[in-house]
């Protein structure tokens, strides 16, 4: 890795959402339309997204049609899970309108991962909050 690459990631490692500017944008931002599939369940390729803009629905193959499991928007990061545990895709995550949003490799994600404690904060807040969702959920289909 180049040190200028490296010194981007660790900007945003230790910055978060601070050290998102027109460079970082430039150099890992990407803009998805309506409807675009960011990540297919059952794919082993493991970017992840942080979404800036826009939100994503979580959805998941049930017989012959999509189920909608969750809409997540702004801030979340998405493809997390099968980073952590190397496992495939267990959704398919769709854009609901136009996103904006930052792709990161797994190797750069490893780095933003290490860099700070504040990203493992973030992942497990995200990540309590999706299972309490999948709970309420699951409450009311009972």
């Amino acid at each position: 890795m180049q040190e200028k690459e490296y010194n981007d990631i660790m900007k945003i490692g230790f910055q978060a959402e601070e050290a998102i500017d027109e460079h970082i944008k430039e150099k890992f931002g990407r803009k998805f339309p309506d409807k675009t599939i960011l990540i297919k369940e059952g794919e082993t390729k493991q970017e992840i997204f942080w979404l800036l803009s826009g939100e994503v629905y979580i959805t998941r193959k049930m017989e012959k049609k999509y189920k909608v499991l969750a809409t997540l928007g702004s801030g979340e990061l998405i493809g997390e899970m099968s980073f952590f545990d190397r496992s495939v895709r267990s959704a398919t995550v769709i854009t609901k309108g136009p996103v904006k949003a930052l792709v990161f490799s797994k190797e750069d994600f490893a780095d933003i991962f290490r860099a700070s404690p504040q990203w493992t904060k973030r992942f497990l807040t995200s990540l309590s909050c999706r299972i309490r969702l999948m709970i309420e959920k699951l409450i009311k289909l009972q």
